[in-house]
């Protein structure tokens, strides 16, 4: 009796650490990400990136902003953790089918500037809007002649979520930023062919759960071997 609950103890832990490590993988896994290769400086959000090769990530946060988090190549670093905004696409919903990036133009004294990417791994979803600095947000303002959204200048990162949103004109007036209405897709015409490989829309609790209890079905056999050889 003490040998079989021994091996029922072992494949309840093995299930359980099979589940904690399926969690986490789903935890750090995201959606949206990208390589970005630069062979010059690129202003991001306020942050200098040298050239090289990075890897873009997404973390959904709140309704109005995300934040994007970039690493190196190979997910060992974690070079910086800034804040975005939702960039919606057009009416048709315009397909992306690699990730696109769009750029402030570099002017006298500063660099290029990353304005809005849009991840090929999520296409029709929109992009996301880089948020700058206030004094940065300014210049690229008045560089475009366009808005930029901003916020106070060295928010920390743990600050990010809930930091206020603002809008910088290129007069340099500063507004309350409202959220962009989110457009929906126009309904192609088209009939649309079946992917290949079906979207996860179900949860990934049942396939614990039958891992589980494959795990402590497997355990209780091993149990009853043990007995008879014993």
């Amino acid at each position: 009796m003490k040998r079989l609950t021994s091996w029922i103890a072992v494949g309840l832990c093995t299930a359980l650490i099979g589940f904690t490590f399926a969690a986490k993988a789903n935890a750090r896994n995201t959606d949206e990400a990208a390589m970005l290769r630069l062979t010059e400086p690129l202003d991001v959000g306020g942050r200098i990136l040298q050239p090289g090769d990075y890897h873009l990530k997404i973390v959904a946060g709140r309704l109005d902003r995300n934040l994007l988090q970039v690493w190196n190549a190979d997910d060992t670093k974690l070079f910086a953790t800034l804040l975005t905004v939702p960039h919606p696409e057009g009416p048709a919903g315009v397909q992306v089918s690699e990730s696109r990036y769009v750029y402030y133009p570099a002017s006298a004294g500063h660099i290029t500037a990353l304005r809005t990417w849009f991840a090929g791994t999520t296409p029709r979803s929109g992009g996301h809007d880089i948020v700058y600095p206030k004094q940065r947000a300014a210049e690229l303002a008045a560089l475009v002649a366009e808005p930029v959204v901003a916020t106070e200048e060295d928010v920390k990162e743990a600050d990010l979520e809930t930091a206020p949103l603002v809008v910088v004109t290129p007069e340099k007036e500063v507004k309350p930023y409202e959220e962009p209405p989110m457009k929906v897709a126009e309904a192609s015409p088209v009939p649309v062919p079946v992917p290949e490989e079906l979207p996860k829309t179900a949860s990934n609790v049942p396939l614990y759960a039958g891992l589980g209890l494959l795990s402590l079905i497997g355990a209780l056999g091993l149990g009853v071997l043990a007995r008879r050889g014993a």
